[in-house]
């Protein structure tokens, strides 16, 4: 079967690039872009340890986790990634690639405030659909330049945005 990759910029778009994959790999990229999708929760410590521990067992059994963990990559490219080692053969219990999208999203993804989705906005600064959509809305009209502008919008954690400004691009 053929299913498509996800482009920068359009998590809910199908692009023209297709893939052939298994049966697994197609449900691998479907996790992935369902965990995006429904996740705007704040992770405890508890959730990220259990996620990394997914992303050791699924990704660590081909190779060490400590090639990819410091990497930093839009959303798109990361899935781009996925659909690559799904073809060579990774795969994983639901719970596991749930926590690995989980985990790829909250630690390792970057996002550009003033043109990423809101599907990536609320998964990387663990907002509501509203708070999303606000912030496209002031993007719209004036764009954001640092954290400090951001911060204005009801509804985000300044805690969140603190931990993660590193991946908050402009």
């Amino acid at each position: 079967m053929n299913i498509g990759i996800l482009q920068q910029g359009a998590i809910s778009d199908w692009s023209e690039s297709k893939v052939t994959t298994s049966w697994i790999g197609e449900w691998i990229i479907v996790v992935a872009v369902g965990s995006l999708a429904v996740w705007t929760g704040q992770a405890t410590a508890a959730d990220t340890d259990s996620d990394r521990k997914a992303v050791e067992a699924v990704c660590g059994r081909c190779h060490t986790t400590e090639l990819f963990l410091k990497e930093r990559r839009s959303w798109a490219r990361w899935n781009e990634l996925f659909a690559d080692m799904i073809e060579r053969g990774a795969d994983g219990t639901d719970d596991q690639l749930d926590g690995v999208s989980r985990y790829f999203l909250e630690n390792l993804t970057l996002v550009n405030v003033n043109h990423s989705p809101a599907e990536e906005l609320r998964g990387l600064l663990g907002i509501s659909g509203d708070v999303a959509e606000a912030i496209i809305a002031r993007r719209e009209h004036q764009p954001f330049t640092d954290l400090a502008q951001l911060r204005e919008i009801k509804g985000i954690d300044p805690n969140i945005l603190e931990q993660r400004k590193s991946r908050i691009l402009f």
